[in-house]
């Protein structure tokens, strides 16, 4: 809505104006504001900005005082010039006097202003004055429009550290541009990536700069919030659930969270034996829409197929055998496990378990709660035991971004 300022001390003229305002303009009257004299204006313009100032070219200094000649004119020159004043998006003059239309005009149009002759027995500024409401209106929507465009993305992706990070961009094969929000200390990178079905997307991307469930819910409220996106992902390295010597999950595989539950919750307990956790796992689903178009992206593109090639290019095939994909449930909480007992006692409680990250039921509770869509695509770099490295996590970084921009030209 477009905000005005009237400094005219007329009580006829002002009521004319208000009028005209909201009845041909539509503006409402809140967002019309008084001044009557020169200070009572500047006190006002040094605290709040108007998208319109309609001047009268003779006011008094003070509130009720009598008009001094030329300082009308010095307000003008004031208003342009001066910073600690608020410069309204478009000014308009006003006045009944035609001499003092004419002795101003030119300083007027300098400035890109419009000024009128006001009749009170006429109505042909009427006209002049809705016009320029309107193109005020216009070109403020539009700067709105552009503005709020600028800020949205189609897809968001996260990631907890800074190598999964690194990886993701790279297995992009992106160009990325780094994008700096205020009040915000983490940096944002944005790309484009042109699709199989020639649409493109407007991606951006953040990292946590830490693991853990609360720090992936406040970047993904701060994603969904900043960039007014719909579809949030998150690639990088999880465990997974081995059941035996004879399961075949294995390093390098791709885990998609078809849902997470969060093992940490549950309730301290005493017995006669002494103390012991009693777990109440939460279980959240992955959006319905998102698991459709990925199992048809796994049965039609066969992505398994194709990650060992796309790794040896970048030297990172380090198992050298195709990957299986797990689109199942996994289990999330806040601290690193290297245990294989604790992973077998959650393995009593679902045997479905394919993945265990630190991140996944935060990310999936921030979008259920706004009504958003996340998917978690992660791959197997170790198996929480007491043999858990680092060898592996360069490579599951980059195959599990790898996978979901496949993923993503594919669907999308």
């Amino acid at each position: 809505m477009i905000k005005i300022l009237i400094m005219d001390d007329n009580p006829e003229k002002i009521e004319r104006l208000e009028s005209v305002l909201t009845g041909r303009c539509m503006v409402p009257e809140k967002y019309i504001e008084i001044a009557g004299s020169l200070n009572s204006g500047r006190r006002k313009l040094a605290q709040n900005f108007y998208d319109l100032l309609i001047l009268d070219l003779v006011l008094p200094v003070n509130d009720n005082e009598a008009i001094e000649p030329g300082k009308s004119e010095n307000f003008i020159e004031e208003l342009h010039r001066i910073g600690r004043l608020k410069k309204p998006i478009y000014v308009i003059g006003l006045s009944q006097y035609e001499d003092r239309i004419a002795l101003n005009m030119a300083n007027y149009e300098k400035k890109l202003w419009k000024l009128i002759h006001y009749d009170l027995k006429k109505d042909d500024w009427e006209q002049i004055l809705q016009n320029a409401v309107e193109a005020i209106l216009s070109t403020k929507n539009q700067l709105v429009a552009n503005l709020q465009d600028k800020n949205k993305y189609d897809i968001g992706i996260i990631c907890a550290l800074s190598e999964e990070f690194e990886q993701m961009k790279i297995a992009s094969g992106l160009e990325w541009v780094k994008v700096t929000v205020d009040g915000i200390s983490n940096d944002f990178f944005a790309t484009e990536l042109r699709t199989e079905l020639g649409h493109t997307l407007k991606i951006i991307a953040g990292r946590n700069n830490m693991p853990g469930m609360q720090a992936a819910s406040v970047m993904a409220s701060c994603m969904f919030s900043l960039f007014k996106i719909e579809l949030l992902f998150m690639t990088g390295i999880c465990a997974g659930f081995k059941k035996d010597d004879n399961d075949s999950i294995d390093f390098g595989d791709i885990f998609i969270a078809e849902s997470e539950y969060d093992y940490g919750s549950g309730k301290l307990c005493d017995s006669e034996d002494g103390t012991f956790f009693k777990r109440n796992p939460k279980m959240l689903e992955c959006d319905f829409d998102l698991k459709g178009k990925m199992n048809t992206f796994i049965e039609e593109k066969h992505p398994e197929n194709l990650i060992l090639h796309a790794l040896g290019k970048k030297n990172l095939a380090l198992t050298q055998k195709t990957p299986n994909i797990h689109f199942k449930p996994g289990a999330c909480g806040s601290y690193v496990v290297a245990n294989k007992g604790f992973m077998n006692d959650l393995l009593k409680e679902n045997q479905k378990l394919r993945g265990l990250d630190m991140e996944g039921y935060g990310l999936y509770m921030t979008a259920h709660i706004l009504g958003k869509k996340c998917l978690m695509i992660k791959s197997v770099s170790d198996f929480a035991d007491s043999d858990k490295g680092d060898k592996f996590h360069k490579m599951c970084s980059y195959s599990s971004a790898w996978f979901l921009f496949e993923f993503l030209k594919y669907t999308y």
